[in-house]
């Protein structure tokens, strides 16, 4: 198309925020993935907020033509991030993205007609890892993204949005490490009858860029933060926060078992617990085979949803000790590598 195809003049534009913190070569390649999307160019606003990085990215995102706003926050959180973004957005429509992701080039095309209708408020797409075979972690995270297509009740912060509904609700909760877009979600729904939507359709690849065991304990001990401080501030959350509250029943089994095999110097209570363990997995992968691609697929998945119960009950555990014996809040739970090793692609 070009710019003077009259197809042009009636497609809206669309902000694009970027945000990031030492991406490194996958910023680059998330904001070239924005200037060729199959969108007029001329209707498209590109925004990086970059979270006080020391690698370049700034630079590098001035380069590619975007407007940089750099925060130096003491506390950063991708809520402030996505909140100076979408303030200085000159456009109603607002797709925002993480820097180590890449936009479908064809997402937007889809997405904006679907946000047109008056009761969306925000539409979003699958989210698929770029080497979904890299390791064992890559193919947890690929499948952890999925959402069944339809209306919805939340979104991840990788979702287009109409500016003025952000304005509305708010914004980001800027105090939240991680969750902050469910949080955002109950306050934009409360008492509004709009809809958040699930497209079948790829919006974006990500890069999770995990390879190690430490990284993935350390980013469900993070979903284990969110999944506390989102019970505490927001109780209505109600059905958000079962799997929390899931973690927390199976910890607190398994130490009940653990314990009884030591005061009784019995093998059978934890044997018991290990038992109904390997039932619930193998119930697990039946149900998730067909979505996984196969049984092994699905055993596999199924072992990573109840393996990651123990940090994400850590990380609840985490949050509650600082309430209750009045430590400082947490800052960033970060678990990828430190910025000199993802700069490479």
């Amino acid at each position: 198309m070009t710019p003077s195809d009259p197809i042009n003049r009636d497609l809206p534009c669309v902000s694009v925020v970027v945000i990031g913190r030492n991406e490194g070569e996958r910023l680059v390649r998330c904001l070239e993935s924005v200037h060729q999307a199959d969108y007029p160019r001329e209707r498209l606003e590109l925004i990086y907020v970059d979270s006080d990085s020391t690698d370049g990215s700034c630079a590098a995102a001035g380069r590619l033509g975007a407007q940089v706003i750099a925060l130096a926050p003491e506390r950063p959180t991708a809520g402030a991030a996505r909140n100076a973004g979408f303030r200085a957005a000159t456009h109603d429509l607002v797709q925002f993205l993480d820097g180590d992701t890449v936009l479908d080039p064809e997402w937007l095309h889809f997405a904006v007609p679907a946000i047109q209708a008056p009761e969306v408020a925000c539409v979003f797409g699958r989210v698929e890892e770029i080497a979904p075979k890299a390791n064992i972690y890559t193919f947890w995270a690929h499948h952890d993204w999925f959402v069944l297509p339809g209306p919805s009740d939340t979104c991840g912060g990788i979702a287009l949005f109409r500016k003025c509904v952000l304005m509305q609700a708010g914004g980001f909760d800027e105090s939240l490490i991680a969750g902050e877009e469910r949080e955002l979600c109950c306050r934009m729904m409360d008492g509004q009858e709009m809809t958040i939507l699930c497209l079948d359709r790829k919006m974006v690849l990500h890069d999770i860029d995990m390879r190690r065991f430490r990284q993935y304990w350390l980013r469900c001990c993070r979903t284990g933060h969110a999944y506390a401080e989102l019970s505490n501030r927001r109780p209505g959350l109600g059905g958000m926060h079962s799997p929390g509250r899931s973690s927390l029943y199976h910890v607190a089994a398994l130490v009940i078992a653990l314990g009884l095999s030591i005061v009784l110097w019995s093998p059978w209570p934890i044997a018991t617990w290990a038992g109904l363990i390997v039932t619930a997995i193998l119930r697990a992968a039946l149900r998730c085979r067909k979505r996984v691609g196969s049984l092994r697929g699905g055993l596999l998945y199924s072992l990573h949803l109840y393996l990651a119960k123990l940090p994400i009950a850590l990380g609840q555990f985490d949050y509650w000790s600082r309430c209750w014996f009045s430590r400082l809040p947490r800052k960033l739970i970060e678990y990828k590598d430190d910025p000199q090793s993802v700069s490479r692609t």
